[in-house]
């Protein structure tokens, strides 16, 4: 008896809000809905967390190789593609958080350079638009005078 009234009150809930619910058509955004900042740091977010799994797989690699050149080539510390399951030693957790801290900052350090490039990109493009705006030679506009004013003219000469 308690279940059913759970789910003809869970029914009733869910029934009004299907039905009450309003349909919204979405707006693109425009050109000028967000600051440059926004979008910027909106970009190195996607760069950064992006590129954590590629560079987790590859700091992961180059230190499977470090370490087994550091141990002189034992086999127990043989790279990732060569490793033999029984004889491997594994990673400690130490070891396993520098990887993976490093890989973090190797993907900071991406969405940072990324960010700098595009500024000093967007630094000079202005640059050169206002350079061209400086050297440019408005046309002379000639402006008719009013007869009004020519009869003022006239009147001040006499």
């Amino acid at each position: 008896m308690n279940k059913s009234l759970v789910a003809v009150i869970l029914f009733f809930c869910l029934y009004a809000s299907i039905f009450s619910a309003e349909t919204n058509t979405p707006v693109p955004y425009g050109p000028a809905e967000f600051p440059e900042w926004q979008k910027d740091l909106r970009r190195a977010e996607i760069l950064s967390f992006g590129s954590l799994p590629f560079v987790t797989f590859f700091s992961s690699i180059y230190y499977d190789v470090y370490r087994y050149f550091s141990h002189e080539g034992q086999e127990g510390y043989l790279p990732w593609p060569m490793k033999n399951a029984e004889s491997a030693i594994p990673l400690t957790e130490d070891e396993q958080k520098t990887i993976f801290f490093s890989a973090i900052g190797i993907s900071i350090g991406v969405a940072i350079v990324d960010f700098s490039w595009r500024a000093i990109r967007r630094s000079k493009d202005n640059r050169t638009i206002e350079k061209k705006k400086r050297n440019e030679i408005s046309p002379i506009t000639i402006v008719p005078l009013s007869d009004s004013t020519d009869e003022l003219i006239l009147q001040d000469n006499l």
